[in-house]
């Protein structure tokens, strides 16, 4: 039983090596703007927040792997045990990468000082409160909200 669950385990580890990204690698660096591009700066202030969970970016690794796995571990049942297996493991799998993926985010509401109103969703990297002094940073229909810098 110890053989087959330890190359159960390597056959996982093996799967997960494979679905690593390709993803281009950018060679722009944190707070720079690239030329030709413009970024608009408003200011504001937090009328409200809220916590909310962003759902990352998934893939099929996490079917792939439960759908093994359950394949595996559903041969030793005769007749359609490895079938079953595969597509319980293959849910399982799907649902547990999903929730693995998911980060701690924040919606903010802001009041523009131009008098609009406008909402942000962003990662919860920075806290804030109602009544915060903002900036908000759009740039390629992408918004993010920071601290305005007390200079003083």
């Amino acid at each position: 039983m110890y053989k087959i669950f330890s190359v159960i385990i390597s056959i996982n580890f093996l799967l997960l090596a494979g679905c690593t990204t390709n993803a281009p690698v950018t060679t722009n660096k944190v707070g720079t703007v690239t030329k030709e591009q413009v970024v608009t700066v408003k200011q504001g202030t937090v009328t409200g927040v809220k916590d909310v969970a962003i759902q990352g970016k998934t893939s099929a690794a996490g079917r792939t792997v439960g759908s093994v796995t359950g394949s595996i571990l559903g041969s030793t049942v005769p007749y359609a045990g490895s079938i079953i297996g595969s597509l319980i493991g293959g849910a399982v799998g799907g649902e547990a990468e999903k929730a693995a993926s998911k980060k701690a985010g924040l919606e903010i509401t802001l009041q523009l000082e131009g008098g609009d109103k406008v909402v942000v969703t962003q990662l919860a990297e920075t806290k804030f409160k109602t009544g915060d002094k903002v900036k908000l940073i759009m740039q390629n229909n992408v918004a993010r909200v920071a601290h305005l810098q007390d200079n003083s």
